[in-house]
């Protein structure tokens, strides 16, 4: 598991020293992601959790949501 100085932590997988493959990041504020990556970005399939209790899982492109995915608030819905 690799830390960063501000208490963010990634454990998973690299090609040529970037982010790549499967892997688990949480952020110093407890907001979490843990699928794939692509060239250090948040890529393919996974599942985004902020710290609020709101979750996104679904299709990423470039660290942005796109494509399919379902998204749900900490009341439920």
């Amino acid at each position: 598991m690799e830390e960063w100085p501000d208490g963010a932590q990634y454990e998973g997988t690299y090609k040529f020293g970037k982010k790549d493959g499967h892997g688990k990041f949480l952020w110093a504020d407890m907001s979490s992601y843990e699928g794939n990556f692509l060239d250090n970005n948040i890529h393919d399939f996974g599942e985004y959790r902020w710290a609020d209790g709101r979750i996104y899982k679904g299709d990423w492109v470039c660290n942005k949501m796109h494509g399919r995915g379902d998204f749900s608030w900490a009341d439920g819905r």
